[in-house]
C-alpha cells in the first residue's frame, strides 16, 4: 500500500512538471506570436465554458469515493455501475448546459469584450464547448483511475496528453485563435480515448459499464455527490469572476498576462497539492477499517505541505522578473505582480488542503463547502471594489484576498469540530523557517523593484539570485529536523 502512495505520488508529480513545462512553452509562443490581447480573447472563451460543468460539478468527488469503496471491498460490478452512472450524468446535463451557453454567448461576449474581438470569441466558442464536453466526458474515466489508487496510469496519459497539445498547437498555429480552438478538440479526444483504453487495461475487460440499474446505489451516490455541488459550481466561478472583472474593468492584455501568471502559479501549485490528492483512497479506507485516527494523518500531510511548497512556490516569487523576461520577452509590470499576489493567496490556500482532503475521505463535506462559498463571495465583493479602485491590479489583489480568508476559515472549522489545537501542526525549527522566508520575500520586492527601475545584465543577477536562494535551501535544511527526516525515509525507500 505505502510503495503504491509512492508511485502515485511521485508519477503525479512528473506528470504535473511536464505539464507545467509544455503549457511554459505554449504561452511563450502564444504570447509572442499572436500577442497578450489574442491570449485574453481565448482565456475568456475556454473560461466561458467552464459553466458547463456547473451541472455535474458534485460527480468527480463521489466518483473517487464510490469507486474506492468498491475497490477494497472488491465489488467490480458496483464499480462499473458508478462508471455507467457518472457517464451518463455528465454527458447529459453538461450537453444541456452547453446549449443554454451557445444561445447566450452573443451577449456574454459583447459584455466583456469589444465588438472586433467578440465575433472571433463567437466563432470559436462552438469548438470550445465541443471541446469542455469531452474533456468532462473524459474525467469520469480519469477519476475512475483516481479511485482505483492507478494515479500512475493517468499520469501516464496526461504527459502524452500534454505533447499532443503542443504539437498540435504548434500545427495549427498559423490559423491564429482557429489554431488554438482545433488544438484543444484533439487534446481532449486523445484524452477521452486515451483514458477508456487506460481503464480496459487496468481492468483486464472491456465491459467498464454495467447497465443493470441499482437504485439503492444511485441514491447513495447523487446524494453524495449533491453534497459536494454547491462548492463545486462555486469553485467554477473563481476564475470566471477573476476574469470577467479583469475584462471589465482592465483590459485584454491584463487577462492575457494573468492567465500566463495563474497558469504558472496553480500549475507548481498542483505539484504539491495533487500528490496529496492521492491521499484521498487512503483515508477513505482508514475510516472504514478504524485502523488508525485519520487526524493524525492529517497533521503529518499539513507539515509536509508547509515544509514543501515554502520553498517551491517562493522560488517564483523571488525569480518573477526574470521569468517575465524570458516568457514574455520583457519585464511586464502586470504579470510580476500578478505572481507576488497569486503565490501569496494559492500559498495560505495549498496549507488549508489538509482539511480539505481529510473531509473528503471521511464524507463530511459542509466545511468544504462553506469555504467555496467564502471565497467565491469574496471574490465577488472584493472584485468590484477592487476593481473599481484599483483596475486589473485590484482585482487580482481581491482572489489573493479571497483565497487567504476562505482557507483560513476552513482550517479554524476543521480544527473546532475535530477539536484540534493549531499547535499540532507546529514542526521543530518552524520559526525560523517562517521568519527566513519574510526575510527573503521582503528582500525580492525591494530588489526586484530597483533592477526592474534600471538597466542591468540579467544574467549576473540570475547568478546572484541562484547563489541566494540556493545557501537559503541549504539553510533550511540544516535548521528544519523534518526536512531531514523526510530525506532519510526516502533514500531508505529507495536503497532497502
Amino acid at each position: 500500500m505505502q510503495n503504491r502512495l509512492f508511485i502515485n505520488a511521485i508519477s503525479t508529480i512528473g506528470q504535473v512538471i511536464i505539464s507545467g513545462l509544455t503549457y511554459f512553452f505554449l504561452y511563450g509562443i502564444w504570447i509572442r506570436e499572436l500577442g497578450a490581447k489574442q491570449l485574453g480573447v481565448w482565456s475568456i472563451v475556454w473560461t466561458t465554458t467552464y459553466f458547463a460543468a456547473m451541472a455535474n460539478s458534485g460527480v468527480p468527488v463521489g466518483i473517487v469515493k464510490f469507486i474506492a469503496e468498491a475497490h477494497i471491498q472488491a465489488d467490480m460490478a458496483k464499480a462499473r455501475s458508478i462508471i455507467t452512472m457518472s457517464i451518463g450524468i455528465t454527458a447529459l446535463l453538461n450537453f444541456l448546459i452547453c446549449i443554454v451557453l451557445y444561445f447566450n454567448a452573443s451577449w456574454i461576449f459583447h459584455f466583456l469584450i469589444s465588438s472586433s474581438e467578440s465575433a472571433v470569441a463567437l466563432q470559436i466558442f462552438p469548438y470550445a464547448l465541443a471541446a469542455f464536453w469531452l474533456l468532462n466526458i473524459s474525467n469520469v474515466f480519469m477519476f475512475t483511475l483516481d479511485g482505483f489508487q492507478a494515479n500512475y496510469l493517468r499520469s501516464i496519459l496526461n504527459i502524452t496528453a500534454s505533447f499532443t497539445l503542443l504539437i498540435s498547437s504548434y500545427l495549427f498555429l498559423h490559423k491564429g485563435l482557429w489554431g488554438i480552438a482545433i488544438a484543444h478538440i484533439i487534446y481532449t479526444l486523445y484524452i477521452l480515448l486515451g483514458s477508456i483504453a487506460l481503464l480496459i487495461y487496468y481492468l483486464k475487460t472491456p465491459f467498464i459499464l454495467n447497465l443493470q440499474a441499482d437504485k439503492r446505489l444511485f441514491s447513495d451516490f447523487v446524494k453524495y455527490s449533491l453534497k459536494s455541488q454547491v462548492g463545486s459550481i462555486t469553485t467554477l466561478l473563481y476564475d470566471p469572476i477573476t476574469k470577467f472583472f479583469l475584462a471589465k474593468y482592465g483590459s485584454l492584455d491584463a487577462v492575457g498576462f494573468y492567465e500566463m501568471a495563474n497558469r504558472l502559479v496553480t500549475q507548481i501549485r498542483s505539484i504539491i497539492v495533487t500528490a496529496n490528492q492521492v491521499m484521498v483512497p487512503k483515508i477513505v479506507e482508514t475510516s472504514l477499517n478504524a485502523t488508525s485516527h485519520f487526524q493524525r494523518l492529517y497533521a503529518m500531510m499539513f507539515k509536509i505541505l508547509a515544509i514543501i511548497s515554502t520553498p517551491l512556490l517562493f522560488f517564483f516569487f523571488f525569480f518573477a522578473p526574470l521569468i517575465s523576461l524570458v516568457w514574455i520577452g520583457k519585464v511586464e509590470p502586470f504579470f510580476v505582480l500578478s505572481i507576488y499576489t497569486l503565490i501569496v493567496g494559492w500559498y495560505i490556500n495549498t496549507l488549508s488542503v489538509p482539511a480539505y482532503i481529510s473531509n473528503m475521505g471521511i464524507g463530511q463535506l459542509r466545511q468544504n463547502i462553506i469555504q467555496h462559498i467564502a471565497t467565491a463571495s469574496f471574490n465577488l465583493a472584493f472584485g468590484v471594489i477592487g476593481g473599481y479602485f484599483l483596475a486589473g491590479y485590484g482585482v487580482v489583489s481581491a482572489w489573493s484576498l479571497s483565497l487567504i480568508i476562505s482557507s483560513g476559515i476552513l482550517i479554524y472549522l476543521f480544527h473546532q469540530k475535530n477539536h484540534l489545537s493549531l499547535s499540532i501542526l507546529r514542526f521543530e525549527g518552524d520559526r525560523n523557517f517562517f521568519i527566513s522566508l519574510l526575510i527573503l520575500i521582503v528582500a525580492a520586492c525591494f530588489s526586484n523593484y530597483f533592477l526592474a527601475e534600471s538597466s542591468t545584465t540579467w544574467v549576473l543577477v540570475f547568478v546572484c539570485y541562484s547563489l541566494i536562494y540556493a545557501g537559503w535551501l541549504v539553510w533550511i535544511f540544516k535548521n528544519t529536523p523534518l526536512l531531514l527526516e523526510m530525506r532519510l525515509r526516502f533514500a531508505n525507500f529507495l536503497f532497502k
